[in-house]
């Protein structure tokens, strides 16, 4: 068998299945999606909590394709395909076998978090492939010489810490990596992991020259994120965190991947094999840094997925070593976690599946609620704009809303795309709409006001109109009710209290 061909046939094959669902799939781009592409709007150095190059990738695509469901996520597909290639080159070249590259790309395509990453236009998607690329050039550059790899290692690191902060812990990690090695330890005494240095740092530059003119808030943002200072511990959200693991990979692939690194570590040490060292040390420390931060607060479930990247290929060299001693036993969890695998990511993709087995409301509790109602949002409140544009001789009222979710799905799905306000109501967090201008300069207009629920309208906003009336709406998505919002007619606009907010 041709692993190579039969790699690019499959990956080929998932691409334009993944293509297909996007142009023809049911669901709504997600707040996250909506409010990245907020972001590519207004392209800049950077943004609030994320660097810019989700947006600029988002833009470009929307440049040709329109703003859409395909123009928003057709980077993903790309991205993750690209990743499954590199797992490919990961497992081929650090084990020589490309039989081993070919289940390492194909195994993560059958858990649930890639299987939705593959079709989400997120920074996880976009992570996952520098992270894995990064691995790659620094076990090639350090084991062949060539200092063009350590150069593309470099580029790797700093278009990764350009998706997502999380990259900067891949430094340290191939840190440990050469310093493990016997062999490749003589590499800091060489100027290429340096100059690779100094080209991560040149391209993570916008970031660092943003947050300068900006006040450090995603420093500050981040540093919220990560419950620094917090000294609680809590063994729920510590096991939490762990089950979440072992639910969107698949308990058989989670343990394979844990079985997989450590004994990554135990031969790479006892036997003094560079390859095992590299998957040990690219995903073992990412893994437990997170881990022990869930010790001390809620992490959310997608925050560690860059540590599985090199844990695949690993997982493959355990199952190989295993199946020599114990082959009925890893053909038969084999054969179990492709099955559980496929139908897992089946139903990701096709969740009302599960509604004749008696899961009712699959769709409107998370994580499939996120996607649905907000096209038939946005057509509530356009014809709420219209009416309210009607009745005032031609004048559009502006949007707002009370979180930027909702802010950036009604940008997306309201007629014309409109520029859309966030409030500052209660207590919420700081965000990326309040380092934009906001309607100071709309005194005197109408505006309409959404917010989630049958809620009541929030003092802040009731103080800057002289007058809002509620509406209900309703959304419904394919004949079944999904979501519930109440939508402010407010009239004389006043301005809004000037107010600075501290929760970052």
């Amino acid at each position: 068998m041709n692993y190579r061909s039969a790699t690019i046939a499959l990956l080929a094959a998932l691409a334009l299945f993944r293509v297909c669902y996007i142009l023809f799939g049911p669901f709504d781009v997600s707040p996250d999606e909506a409010h990245y592409w907020e972001w590519s709007r207004r392209l800049g150095l950077s943004y609030y909590s994320k660097g810019p190059a989700v947006a600029y990738v988002i833009a470009f695509f929307t440049s040709i394709f329109g703003n859409n469901e395909f123009g928003i996520r057709i980077g993903a597909v790309l991205f993750s395909t690209a990743a499954s290639f590199v797992l490919f080159l990961l497992g081929k070249t650090l084990f020589k076998s490309e039989k081993a590259g070919f289940w390492s790309a194909l195994l993560p395509n059958m858990t649930p978090i890639f299987s939705i990453g593959a079709v989400l236009m997120t920074t996880d998607v976009m992570l996952v492939f520098f992270w894995g690329a990064a691995a790659l050039c620094v076990y090639l550059g350090s084991t062949n010489g060539r200092p063009l790899w350590w150069y593309a290692a470099g580029g790797a690191v700093g278009l990764g810490f350009l998706s997502k902060y999380t990259m900067v812990l891949i430094v340290p990690c191939l840190a440990l990596f050469l310093l493990a090695s016997r062999d490749k330890r003589r590499w800091f005494r060489r100027p290429e992991p340096y100059m690779a240095g100094a080209i991560s740092l040149v391209l993570a530059a916008p970031v660092i020259l943003w947050n300068i003119m900006h006040g450090q808030v995603t420093i500050r943002h981040t540093m919220g994120q990560a419950h620094l200072g917090e000294g609680a511990l809590s063994a729920i959200d510590a096991l939490e965190f762990i089950g979440a693991q072992a639910a969107l990979l698949g308990p058989i692939v989670f343990a394979a991947l844990v079985y997989g690194v450590w004994m990554a570590f135990a031969r790479g040490l006892r036997e003094k094999r560079d390859e095992l060292m590299l998957v040990f040390f690219t995903s073992a420390p990412l893994f437990v840094f997170f881990a022990v931060k869930s010790l001390h607060g809620k992490v959310q479930a997608n925050w560690a997925v860059a540590a599985f990247v090199t844990a695949f290929p690993a997982a493959v060299w355990a199952a190989g070593r295993l199946y020599e001693r114990r082959r009925s036993l890893v053909l038969f969890l084999t054969a179990t976690a492709v099955v559980m695998g496929v139908a897992a990511s089946f139903l990701t993709y096709f969740p009302w599946l599960l509604e004749p087995l008696g899961v009712k409301k699959v769709l409107t509790g998370p994580p499939f609620n996120r996607v649905v109602g907000w096209a038939g949002l946005g057509i509530s409140v356009t014809r709420m704009k219209n009416e309210m544009s009607a009745s005032s001789g031609g004048v559009e009222p502006f949007i707002i809303s009370d979180t930027y979710q909702t802010a950036g799905e009604l940008a997306l799905y309201v007629e014309g795309n409109p520029v859309v306000y966030n409030a500052a109501v209660g207590t919420r967090r700081m965000n990326q709409y309040d380092l934009w201008p906001g309607p100071e300069g709309l005194t005197g207009k109408s505006a309409i006001y959404v917010k989630a629920g049958d809620s009541e309208l929030d003092p802040e906003v009731k103080a800057a109109f002289d007058r809002c009336d509620k509406e209900l709406l309703a959304i419904s998505w394919q004949g079944r009710p999904v979501k519930e919002f109440c939508a402010y007619r407010c009239y004389g606009f006043k301005g809004f209290e000037a107010r600075k907010l501290e929760n970052y």
